[in-house]
């Protein structure tokens, strides 16, 4: 190939495809994924009655990012499949559940201003004890799913590829706005909403960073909208349904203060917790690097060294 023909394709320095190439290959798979697996499924899985069905839908297409990122890092960038942050070592468990424990308790002092302020009341739906089990199994299972493959689409393959082919801010900023955009088409979606949800995306990306492993930002993200939606009973980005809901949160706040229709992440409180909450986590000791994560700047390094090609010297005769 021309030198100058594969500056374009190839890194100079890494001899590897650029980002730009190696994300266009990774939105191929997932179309591809989506025409010849999830809408086959869905057709079928549409006549099953009693079944889930966006439950399942998520799930599918969420499986298959994640096989197209398994594909990537095998065949593409030649990584071993947990380089993009998902692995079982010693201290994943701790990672989540410190993702849980922070993302309810960011949501819970939200609901607990509006509440202590006569904002908010919540007007439970009249369910048996079989319901209420059903409506929780859904809604923790729709959180779940949504949780994790939000994070890995948004702050997974994508993502750490822009990072390396640009820089932390550029990336964290660019998918922080396509985050938002992808929520622009939710139910009473505002300016302000959609403002707040590109914040999320930067509190998200900054767990990233702050662990470099995916399971901080997968429960953070699975824990503020589970408690949005089930526990408090409020819309979750615009969206509401009685499956997911034990209840029905009436908002008499001013809606620039509680987000009205859209939610919590509407409003001027959730941009307030947002802040804070992101830089608790910035902060936070308790929060750190997560065991046994792939050093990309290492690699980078290894890889420089080993194209290095030392020519020697030609023998001069005597």
């Amino acid at each position: 190939m021309n030198p100058t023909m594969k500056k374009i394709f190839f890194h100079p320095e890494l001899d590897i495809l650029r980002a730009g190439w190696k994300i266009g290959i990774f939105f191929g798979l997932i179309a591809f994924s989506n025409i010849a697996v999830t809408m086959p499924v869905m057709s079928v899985i549409k006549m099953i009655p009693g079944i889930p069905v966006q439950t399942v839908g998520t799930m599918i297409a969420y499986i298959m990012i994640t096989v197209a990122t398994w594909v990537m890092l095998r065949f593409v960038d030649r990584r071993p499949f947990h380089s993009f942050g998902i692995s079982f070592k010693v201290q994943w468990g701790k990672e989540l559940t410190q993702g849980l424990l922070f993302g309810s308790s960011m949501m819970s002092v939200i609901f607990a201003i509006e509440y202590s302020t006569g904002m908010v009341t919540i007007e439970f739906r009249d369910l048996s004890f079989q319901q209420a089990a059903l409506t929780f199994t859904n809604s923790l299972a729709l959180y779940t799913v949504v949780g994790y493959g939000e994070e890995v689409l948004f702050r997974g393959y994508i993502f750490q590829s822009f990072v390396e082919g640009t820089n932390k801010i550029i990336a964290t900023l660019s998918i922080s706005l396509l985050f938002a955009v992808a929520h622009a088409a939710n139910p009473n979606a505002s300016m302000f909403g959609l403002i707040n949800v590109g914040l999320a995306g930067i509190w998200l990306s900054i767990a990233y960073f702050k662990t470099r492993a995916l399971w901080l930002p997968i429960g953070l993200h699975i824990s503020w909208n589970f408690f949005q939606g089930f526990v408090y009973s409020y819309p979750v980005s615009g969206t509401s349904s009685e499956n997911e809901q034990i209840g029905k949160a009436i908002v008499v706040g001013p809606d620039w203060l509680t987000g009205g229709a859209f939610g919590p992440e509407g409003g001027a409180l959730a941009t307030l917790v947002m802040v804070i909450g992101t830089a608790v986590i910035y902060q936070w000791k308790w929060v750190g690097e997560a065991e046994g994560v792939w050093n990309y700047d290492q690699w980078r390094d290894d890889r420089k060294q080993q194209l290095i090609t030392v020519t020697p010297e030609p023998v001069q005769e005597q």
